[in-house]
């Protein structure tokens, strides 16, 4: 081969191998990888908005008209499916703002509000409870 070919095949070579090397690191992560991702991000935004216990039993009163196992499991499934929204979206490189995590506790109290047809006013109570752990979200997500 002439010098000038050797070259050109050369080249080749080494932008494939870049290429394939490029692809690997800029691939996403696995499907089991992200959702261990996901899951640690929610453990730590878990942590990080927990309540006290009379202040969460007083939110779950307010937000329910009464204190029980029910209300509580219910309050806490709401919470918890806003943190996992929240981490889901993070992990998957959304930018999380204070609008989009109010967008979100409204989507999720939206998806859950037959458990607030027994109450008045306590879908928008609990919207108001969740959006005030914004600035502990942000400190997470930072």
């Amino acid at each position: 081969m002439s010098n000038n070919k050797s070259n050109f095949f050369l080249a080749g070579i080494l932008g494939a191998a870049a290429g394939i090397i490029g692809g690997l690191l800029m691939a996403p992560q696995s499907g089991k990888e992200t959702r261990k991702a996901i899951s640690l991000l929610a453990s730590e935004l878990s942590k990080k908005i927990q309540t006290t216990v009379d202040e969460t039993e007083d939110r779950v009163k307010d937000v329910y008209g009464k204190m029980s196992n029910e209300a509580m499991d219910k309050y806490n499934q709401v919470k918890n499916t806003v943190v996992s929204k929240v981490a889901s979206l993070k992990t998957t490189g959304n930018e999380i703002n204070k609008e989009k995590y109010s967008k979100v506790v409204d989507e999720v109290i939206a998806d859950f509000k037959s458990d607030f047809e027994s109450t008045k006013d306590g879908a928008a109570k609990l919207a108001t409870y969740l959006k005030k752990d914004w600035e502990k979200v942000k400190k997470v997500l930072a």
